[in-house]
């Protein structure tokens, strides 16, 4: 075998064909965009390179074929929050052969340990958290875009060379009709009578507004989460612009009390079914055919990414009101399903919000760490009890 980096177009294509050798009999595997993968790994669109590194590597088997690859990168500028720096490890692939899939993992730590790493997260994203984050651990159904669809075996490489789990996301899902609408709008209506609280749908001629006040609802209330990084209109502004081909307005809000922004709900139409044909390849005939199938589309399953309530406004019944907001008779009608944002296990707040929405765990991604240092000691996070049908 041998390790190549992955430095020009040439080993770009051999890092895209990894995968394909690996699915090819997987009806549930739906290839992530190459330009979305590789637009992480380029400065010039991936912010956390102002303060980062990353590097990419691709094995290749005796017969010079692509077997295996994995990205490694590490964030200076957030390790100066943690007890000890911590590198990433993600967009692992590997056919089922245990000595490639240690060499793979080598091959990263080293380069980790070398730019300064104590311990080790995988598989993780090099940036936003709510994507391309841990190993499928539940729930083997056809993946949501942007998240991690792997093989079971996986699990078994990740475990055999020292990784031990860290921390569990949970993806929750339920049938838009399910959702408990006539208490929630007794709530809404309750509180309508004595305060001032009104939702606004997103209207992109407002999105200077929307960004700001998006922005500050966010800041405000995740700022106290180990991760957190805080988020600034004009990068908000930026995901609008780049996801309005798919946007849906009727699913995205921001909430008000007394004229401030106390809450947010953002959900976009699911696009990952139509993505299938295009084997990750979202150009020249491939668009016109991934418009034409979204024009066709009936239904869509709704994903959630992001949802927050102010702290000043928790008690104010913002989330009754966002909800009465999310089940009109047209998402209703188009969105049967419904993904939540992605929650860890032990946000156990934001868990408790969530099943108040007679939701259920779809699936379960596990992040892993490893120490790569003898002082280093890993204190995993909280663990939910998952049942097994789950």
């Amino acid at each position: 075998m041998t390790i190549i980096e992955v430095q020009d177009k040439k080993d770009w294509k051999l890092f895209h064909r990894v995968p394909h050798r690996i699915y090819t009999d997987d009806p549930n595997w739906i290839c992530p965009l190459e330009d979305d993968i590789r637009s992480i790994f380029e400065p010039a669109s991936n912010k956390v390179f102002e303060h980062g590194e990353a590097q990419l590597f691709v094995l290749l088997d005796e017969q010079g074929a692509p077997a295996g690859r994995v990205a490694a990168f590490i964030d200076h500028e957030r390790n100066k929050t943690l007890p000890y720096p911590v590198g990433g490890m993600g967009f692992f692939e590997c056919i089922n052969q245990a000595e490639y899939a240690r060499a793979l993992f080598e091959r990263a730590e080293s380069w980790l340990a070398a730019h300064g790493a104590a311990a080790v997260d995988g598989p993780v994203n090099f940036g936003e958290r709510d994507k391309y984050w841990g190993l499928l651990d539940k729930g083997f159904d056809p993946p949501l875009f942007q998240e991690n669809y792997q093989p079971r075996y996986y699990k078994q490489f990740f475990t055999d060379n020292g990784y031990l789990p860290f921390e569990q996301v949970l993806t929750l899902k339920g049938l838009t009709t399910d959702i408990p609408l006539d208490r929630m709008k007794m709530v809404a209506e309750r509180i309508r009578r004595t305060s001032n609280v009104h939702l606004e749908m997103y209207n992109p001629a407002n999105l200077d507004r929307y960004a700001e006040d998006f922005c500050e609802v966010y800041n405000a209330g995740f700022r106290h989460f180990q991760h957190f990084k805080p988020i600034v209109p004009e990068q908000m502004k930026r995901v609008m612009k780049q996801a309005a081909p798919i946007l849906d307005p009727q699913l995205l809000c921001v909430a008000y009390f007394e004229g401030k922004p106390a809450g947010f709900c953002a959900f976009f139409p699911d696009i990952n079914p139509l993505l299938q044909p295009v084997r990750g390849k979202l150009s020249g005939l491939n668009i016109l055919r991934f418009l034409w199938n979204k024009r066709r589309a009936k239904q869509f399953q709704a994903k959630g990414i992001g949802f927050g309530i102010h702290p000043d406004y928790k008690t104010k019944g913002i989330f009754a009101f966002i909800v009465e907001f999310m089940a009109t008779p047209h998402n209703l009608s188009i969105y049967k399903d419904m993904f939540l944002t992605t929650v860890r296990a032990h946000n156990k707040e934001a868990v408790s919000i969530y099943l108040k929405l007679a939701v259920s765990i779809d699936r379960v991604h596990i992040a892993y760490r490893k120490a790569l240092r003898p002082d280093v000691v890993i204190e995993p996070h909280e663990f939910m009890e998952i049942p097994e049908t789950a």
